[in-house]
């Protein structure tokens, strides 16, 4: 075998590791990463989450990160609540301030979020399907 032919079968072989790909008898490399997380970023302006407070959708068992940011050009504060799943801002946002919740869902449901500063007008719910 030709030395060009042994890199290229080595670099061949990192890539199958790396993408975490099935080889040889039933071995499969790769299967204990964890999930990517589930992204969502809300901006608050106006009273409202994203302009229309969005149902949010997950998985369970699935990291989930949720970016925060207070997008108001006055002098408001907001927070952000997730009822029943443990997730919250750790203080209120000032304009132009932001937080990233991490967490992972455990349990599949509806579950409410709000702005606690504006109850009424800031709320919206997940839904973590199985």
């Amino acid at each position: 075998m030709s030395r060009t032919m042994m890199v290229t079968l080595a670099a061949a072989g990192l890539l199958l590791v790396a993408g975490g790909l099935t080889v040889g008898k039933g071995v499969v490399l790769g299967k204990n990463q964890p999930p990517s997380p589930q992204t969502i970023h809300l901006l608050a302006k106006g009273v409202k989450f994203n302009e229309v407070n969005p149902t949010l959708e997950v998985r369970r068992g699935v990291p989930v990160e949720i970016t925060v940011r207070n997008n108001e050009s006055g002098a408001v504060p907001h927070d952000f609540v997730l009822v029943g799943l443990g997730a919250r801002t750790p203080k209120p946002l000032l304009p132009g301030e932001s937080t990233t919740l991490r967490f992972t869902p455990s349990r599949s449901g509806e579950f409410a979020y709000t702005c606690t500063l504006h109850p009424g007008l800031m709320d919206g719910r997940m839904i973590v399907r199985p």
